[in-house]
């Protein structure tokens, strides 16, 4: 199961790959927009469907995981600061449970 979830995630990782050049927003930019968003998308998941709630954390997970799979150290560190600054904002409880232990 972890191999089979590695190779999809390398396989995300490789077709969402971008180059700041193309008429894109820079890795950094984009990584603490998609920071932001997939914290919204955590915060406001129905906290009483769990499967739901673990969905949207792996989704988070996953796309920090894209960054850190392309070797953009720098934009996943954003994505991950982003991430945890809107999380502490937008659910403070949720937060402390998931970066506080």
């Amino acid at each position: 199961m972890r191999q089979a979830l590695i190779l999809l995630l390398t396989i995300v990782a490789v077709a969402c790959g971008g180059h700041a050049g193309d008429g894109q927003a820079p890795p950094a930019d984009e990584a603490v927009a998609r920071g932001h968003e997939a914290a919204w998308t955590v915060a406001h998941a129905d906290h009483t469907d769990t499967i739901a709630l673990q969905r949207a954390i792996l989704d988070a997970r996953a796309t920090h995981d894209e960054y850190v799979l392309t070797e953009q150290d720098e934009a996943a560190a954003d994505f991950e600061q982003a991430f945890a600054d809107s999380l502490r904002r937008a659910d403070p409880g949720l937060a402390g449970q998931l970066f506080d232990n």
